[in-house]
């Protein structure tokens, strides 16, 4: 949600993640913000975890395809992966494995 990523159509796509995941009662599914995991020319970013899947470049219409095929089925959506330098995945996923995010 850094300014760049908010440039890009972060804030439909988060405000589309919340509905979506509250109207299919996905109790188990918290969804917030960060100010910036990096990767923002390929932003926005939506990372699930503890999936350990990051999509890239998602827009408000993804957010659909994101609820739809990997909340509710588990099934990565895989056009809006593979876009980051696997070295920052590696990091974040770390980090946030440390709870320090």
């Amino acid at each position: 949600m850094n300014v760049d990523c908010r440039n890009r159509g972060a804030t439909p796509v988060m405000e589309r993640l919340q509905s979506r995941v509250q109207g299919n009662g996905l109790e188990n599914v918290e969804v917030r913000s960060y100010m910036c995991f990096g990767g923002c020319h390929d932003g926005p970013n939506v990372i699930l975890y503890p999936d350990k899947v990051w999509y890239a470049g998602v827009q408000e219409a993804d957010a659909d395809k994101i609820v739809d095929e990997h909340l509710k089925k588990g099934e990565t959506v895989t056009p809006l992966t593979g876009k980051i330098d696997k070295g920052l995945e590696e990091m974040i996923f770390q980090l946030l494995d440390s709870g320090i995010f």
